[in-house]
């Protein structure tokens, strides 16, 4: 308690506060405030996260009707077991303040497992609009099946937010032990820049906004009031409060929470990475500010201590990056290292018996981008997609390729590529740190199911080119801003899962803008790769589909443009599909026939992607997972382009695809992920 008292008096100008419930407790504080209603309200609803079995923080922010104010405003919080409030098991007065852009956050302890808690906040006679529901986590030694979502990419511009509406109908026509225990968003709950996407109009930035010169259309957030105005805009939406109103929710981040494809306080708009140390904080602060997360006082799920640490503003000037980088990965320039250090989110929970759930943070502490962003625009038109595979694993490796002998130089059809990585330390997506902490809750847990919230797919999604013309063509990585661009520490991580024995391995991820799922192994280009665990990555709530990204990069004219969509009947045929599941050969006879799925099976590259067991680029919506001591079950809801409003009628459905995958012992190898189940039209190849 003496160390709660400590933090509460020294986080409270950031609008943090604690409050132990009880029972049995008599409410004093709600019956004695009073003042007319009418003066305020809570724009932005109201939220709990990171709960355990005895914890949770719970959030809100309010303004006056009137309009914003530079003065504090009172708050009473209640906690109770039932609707009514009969039942008050926490009650405390709280002050939003300025400083902290009026948002609060409370930490509640002393909370029974496994409970549904309903809560409230008031200002005057006003109160929150909607009733906060929020469970804390099961007993560790609890047997029962956990259930929860996973979602990621929420562009507001890009579309509006259905899939939230349908997972909320959803679970309130759901049995008892089907409704969700927690929602696990994996990052992009904000897009930093405007222009993503024009379904829904943000009109302006407090700022101004910046204007990248190489970039076209749009602007992106450069100060805290810049990174605030878009939570508050984000959070203003119907069906996102609702879902944040139902369930707690576990946060990650991604990179639109700072900077698109950054890494450490470095935005990469253009080719020419750019160091923006306050922006890093800015985004860090606004984050902490809106976002209920438990990281100073988040109780270690096994012997590892917690990591995590509240947000601590730095002042900071934007400074060149040194060039040099410590023992950690990071570049060594001491305001790129302060602004990091503002706020540490990688974290874990322990849900019952039978789940550990490993929540980390792939930007913060990563190394630059394999491949120079002005290198790859040189070799494919792209600062990091489409890029030679084997370019990536030299330039990846550093000075450890070849058994610490890398070439100078590196063929490139019939040019030579200079390898400006040789003298530079293998890349790293987590940092040494937060490595040496996710391998040791790994082997620590005695949790059935190892669930890795992973902002980034560790599956490749590769593209053949040099099977369908093996002279000229060569094997690309679609993409090096995920684990594909950072396969050293991939096969380390996926290694050291092997090596140890460690079963019941899945990694829950996002990022993609599209449904997939498969296998992971340490080695994906093995003549027989050694798989140790799956991998599950939902779409975007509303981010642009991948397949309509690529299709916008592909023009009609453009002679790639069969392996991403052709004419087939009155509408396009998802080519990209094909591509990633069968090979581009497959995809160009698919094209070339008009759809004939017999030529272009026969076509079909049996190495391509042989970790996928599913693959559909064309799509939108969130996942569900359900965890037992002997399976895991997912569900994917594909849902249609949620480009116009809908109400609370929620999402129009296009597929429900579901899998199973067993446990298995330790040691073994694990099953590979069978093809789904379809409820629903299958997109293309698979129809």
């Amino acid at each position: 308690m003496l160390r709660r008292h400590f933090l509460q008096r020294f986080l409270q100008g950031a609008g943090c506060f604690a409050v132990s419930a009880a029972l049995p407790f008599r409410s004093q504080l709600w019956a004695a405030t009073s003042a007319q209603p009418g003066a305020f309200h809570f724009p932005q609803g109201l939220a709990s996260g990171d709960p355990t079995p005895s914890s949770v923080m719970l959030w809100t922010r309010v303004e006056p009707l009137t309009g914003p104010t530079a003065e504090p405003i009172a708050l009473v919080l209640q906690v109770a077991t039932d609707t009514e409030f009969r039942q008050v098991v926490a009650e405390r007065t709280v002050m939003a303040t300025a400083a902290s852009d009026h948002t609060v956050r409370v930490y509640v302890e002393e909370l029974s497992p496994d409970t549904i808690y309903y809560y409230r906040f008031r200002a005057g006679a006003d109160v929150t609009h909607l009733l906060g529901r929020t469970r804390t986590a099961p007993a560790p030694d609890s047997d029962r099946a956990i259930n929860l979502a996973f979602a990621s990419c929420q562009s507001y511009e890009g579309g509006y937010y259905h899939a939230w509406r349908t997972l909320v109908n959803e679970d309130l026509a759901a049995p008892a032990d089907h409704q969700l225990d927690f929602v696990l968003h994996l990052g992009d709950f904000i897009y930093e820049a405007l222009g993503y996407g024009g379904a829904r109009q943000i009109d302006g930035l407090p700022s101004g906004g910046g204007t990248p010169p190489e970039w076209a259309g749009g602007v992106y957030a450069l100060t805290l009031e810049d990174y605030r105005f878009l939570y508050k805009t984000y959070l203003a939406d119907p069906d996102l409060q609702a879902a944040r109103a139902r369930w707690p929710f576990i946060n990650t981040w991604d990179d639109h929470e700072f900077s698109d494809d950054c890494w450490q306080s470095v935005s990469t708009y253009t080719a020419q990475p750019l160091a923006e140390q306050r922006r890093k904080v800015a985004a860090n602060q606004a984050w902490f500010e809106f976002i209920p997360a438990v990281l100073s006082d988040l109780p270690a799920s096994t012997i590892v201590p917690n990591a995590a640490r509240d947000f601590t503003f730095a002042a900071v000037e934007d400074a060149p990056l040194a060039g040099t980088v410590d023992a950690h990965g990071l570049d060594t320039e001491p305001n790129n290292l302060r602004a990091i250090d503002t706020l540490s989110i990688y974290r874990s929970f322990r849900y019952g018996r039978h789940v550990e759930l490993v929540v980390t943070d792939t930007r913060s502490h990563r190394s630059e981008h394999p491949v120079p962003g002005e290198l790859n625009q040189q070799i494919s038109g792209s600062a990091r997609y489409v890029t030679p595979w084997e370019l990536i694993k030299i330039f990846d490796a550093g000075r450890t390729f070849n058994g610490g002998q890398p070439p100078a130089e590196i063929p490139l059809g019939d040019k030579t590529i200079p390898n400006v990585r040789r003298d530079r330390p293998a890349g790293t997506m987590l940092g040494a740190e937060q490595k040496d902490w996710f391998k040791n809750v790994l082997r620590e847990t005695d949790a059935t199911w190892k669930l890795w919230g992973n902002s980034l797919p560790l599956q490749p999604l590769r593209l053949d080119f040099h099977h369908l013309d093996p002279a000229k063509g060569a094997e690309l990585a679609f993409t090096t801003d995920c684990w594909d661009g950072y396969p050293s520490e991939r096969a380390e991580l996926l290694g050291f899962v092997d090596d140890h024995g460690i079963n019941n391995f899945v990694s829950l991820t996002g990022d993609h803008h599209c449904h997939f799922a498969g296998a992971v192994a340490p080695d994906f280009d093995a003549d027989s790769p050694r798989w140790v665990g799956a991998e599950f990555a939902v779409a975007g709530i509303s981010s642009q589909s991948l397949f309509e990204g690529v299709l916008s990069y592909t023009k009609p004219d453009n002679p790639l443009r069969p392996l991403t969509a052709f004419e087939l009947g009155n509408a396009l045929a998802a080519n990209l599909n094909t591509s990633f599941l069968w090979g581009t050969k497959a995809a160009m006879t698919a094209a070339k026939t008009g759809g004939d799925l017999t030529a272009a099976a026969a076509a079909r590259n049996p190495r391509q992607n042989r970790h996928l067991a599913y693959c559909d680029t064309h799509s939108y919506g969130v996942a569900r997972a359900r965890v037992t001591a002997d399976r895991i079950q997912v569900e994917h809801l594909a849902i249609v382009p949620p480009l116009t409003p809908r109400g609370d009628v929620g999402a129009e459905l296009q597929r429900r695809v579901h899998f199973e995958l067993p446990a298995w012992a330790p040691g073994d190898p694990a099953p590979k992920l069978a093809s789904p189940q379809f409820e629903g039209e299958k997109p293309f190849p698979l129809t």
